[in-house]
């Protein structure tokens, strides 16, 4: 709870990794802005979030102590930045602000919308600021895309920031990254998560040790999780189809994966569909190893306790290894561009 107090009093929307806020906050008092950063770590992290209120920050016009003064005419055209829905990012209507991020069902962040992005930001300011552009899901740019904001890089302009948002570093450019200051955001004890949705969500304290171990160190999931219920039903709906598995034939196994997979999903739409369940299910594989030896206060899916319990029984610890690597491969085989369905379906068969 100390880290959480200390966040809380620099008034930035972060939960976890104070040095985050502590660089950000002493690169504006001491007016040294880097030109590009990469904003570097898993997803539900915050790190939207953060480039929005730092961004934000940069543009005040009446900032004091690093913090925005949400009243002058820039902070009132940026809206709340102070929210953990991400979703708030994308309908910043600030003239000096550009975002740019992968389409839904594109692969890759295109060259055009580069181009728009670099050409936004090289007008001059309207309020006489900085010129803020954020990149999110930015290890999907594509080569194009990722050479033409390299040239923008290469010739900085005074009072142009650019933030790139990203889970997987090897992904992006060295070219790029050389030329970025990395921060780097690491998963939040599951105590900080557990008082952070008491304090300032009113999370009842069994909610709360339920969703901090489930989001498994991501403070926006567990948000997610408490505030749209259906999104938290999908999630957990994902995880039993797998648990389900052990007492299943092969055809409804199979059966099943249909069910996840859906008709009418498109190529990307069935990545990311397939990516999620892989995840979730190795986050499975993870707690029926620590429930077996007995580690039950470590495990993400404290709900199903009583699940791995039953499967004691049935599944050595070697069967759960097998499992663990069969799941890896699904994913690195997904990630590659193998049908996702038949990955699953392999999985499924296998287990």
């Amino acid at each position: 709870m100390k880290e959480q107090k200390k966040s809380e009093k620099s008034n930035w929307p972060l939960v976890g990794n104070r040095h985050i806020i502590d660089f950000l906050s002493k690169s504006i008092a001491n007016k040294k802005v880097s030109q590009a950063y990469i904003f570097l770590g898993p997803d539900n992290l915050g790190k939207t979030t953060v480039a929005n209120y730092f961004a934000k920050t940069l543009l005040c016009h009446r900032v004091e102590a690093a913090i925005a003064c949400g009243q002058c005419d820039s902070c009132r055209q940026f809206g709340q930045a102070d929210r953990e829905d991400e979703k708030n990012l994308s309908a910043n209507k600030h003239r000096d602000f550009y975002l740019i991020k992968r389409e839904p069902d594109k692969k890759n962040i295109s060259i055009e919308q580069v181009r728009e992005f670099i050409r936004g930001l090289s007008l001059s300011s309207f309020l006489n600021s900085y010129k803020i552009g954020v990149i999110k899901n930015a290890e999907s740019l594509s080569q194009e895309a990722a050479n033409a904001l390299l040239k923008t890089l290469e010739e900085p302009k005074e009072k142009v920031v650019v933030i790139l948002i990203a889970a997987d570093l090897d992904a992006i450019p060295l070219t790029i990254a050389s030329r970025s200051q990395i921060l780097n955001f690491y998963p939040v004890k599951t105590d900080i998560i557990y008082d952070f949705l008491i304090d300032k969500h009113g999370s009842s304290r069994s909610e709360a040790k339920n969703l901090s171990r489930l989001a498994l160190g991501r403070p926006a999931l567990a948000v997610k999780f408490l505030k749209d219920k259906e999104f938290k039903k999908n999630y957990i709906s994902r995880a039993q189809i797998f648990l389900d598995f052990f007492s299943q034939d092969i055809n409804e196994r199979l059966a099943k994966i249909n069910e996840i997979m859906g008709a009418g999903k498109d190529g990307q739409e069935s990545v990311r569909t397939a990516l999620k369940a892989v995840e979730c299910w190795r986050g499975l594989g993870r707690d029926l190893l620590l429930s077996y030896f007995g580690n039950d206060d470590l495990t993400q899916y404290e709900i199903f306790r009583q699940n791995f319990s039953l499967l004691k029984d049935k599944i050595q610890p070697a069967r759960i290894l097998k499992i663990i690597e069969i799941l890896k491969e699904a994913q690195e085989q997904i990630t590659a561009n193998v049908n996702p369905k038949l990955a699953l379906e392999n999985v499924a068969v296998n287990v």
